[in-house]
């Protein structure tokens, strides 16, 4: 048996804020908005909140020689709950407007999304990150002031893992430091 002991003690209680986990979406194709190949935006400035929910699927046995039950994980139904600020001018706003007034549906209400846990250390400018495809939900659109958008984005399928820089947009399914 062996114990864990941190190289730096202080590290020890170092915990997550919001900041070090970043999204952003596939904006290309979006009014204004150009460049070659995936053209990603940040999903900051506006975004009130984005909390993501893992909804992981279960499966419960109970065998003939055991008095408690077993659960096992089978899968995953992710969703990130949003509120947003209508910022016309932002386009991962734009994009999620423009599937709720024009009500689209199927792959045309999908956007793409990577999730960027940048409290982890980057290799050669990235960061570790998850892309996934996931289905506008808009729920209401309206406040007193500010008009905000709220909603979910639903799963669809698998996520891969890869990395991403955010200072140059690029994401990539190898490891930076196997290059």
């Amino acid at each position: 048996m062996s114990i864990y002991k941190p190289t730096d003690e202080k590290t020890i209680e170092a915990a997550a804020q919001r900041t070090d986990i970043a999204h952003y979406m596939e904006v290309s194709g979006v009014a204004g908005v150009s460049g070659d190949g995936d053209v990603w935006a940040l999903m900051g400035a506006g975004w009130t909140s984005n909390t993501e929910s893992p909804s992981a699927q279960t499966k419960e046995r109970k065998y003939i020689n055991e008095k408690s039950a077993r659960k096992n994980i089978t899968s995953y139904a992710p969703s990130f709950s949003f509120e947003t600020l209508l910022m016309f001018n932002k386009p991962e706003v734009r994009k999620i407007y423009d599937i709720y007034t024009k009500r689209k549906t199927g792959i045309d209400a999908v956007v793409t999304m990577i999730t960027v846990d940048l409290f982890d250390t980057p290799k050669g400018g990235s960061y570790p990150a998850r892309k996934g495809n996931y289905a506008v939900e808009v729920s209401s659109c309206d406040d007193d002031d500010d008009m905000i958008i709220k909603g979910n984005l639903n799963g669809q399928g698998d996520e891969d893992m890869g990395w991403f820089d955010p200072s140059t947009g690029t994401w990539s399914d190898t490891d930076p430091s196997e290059d």
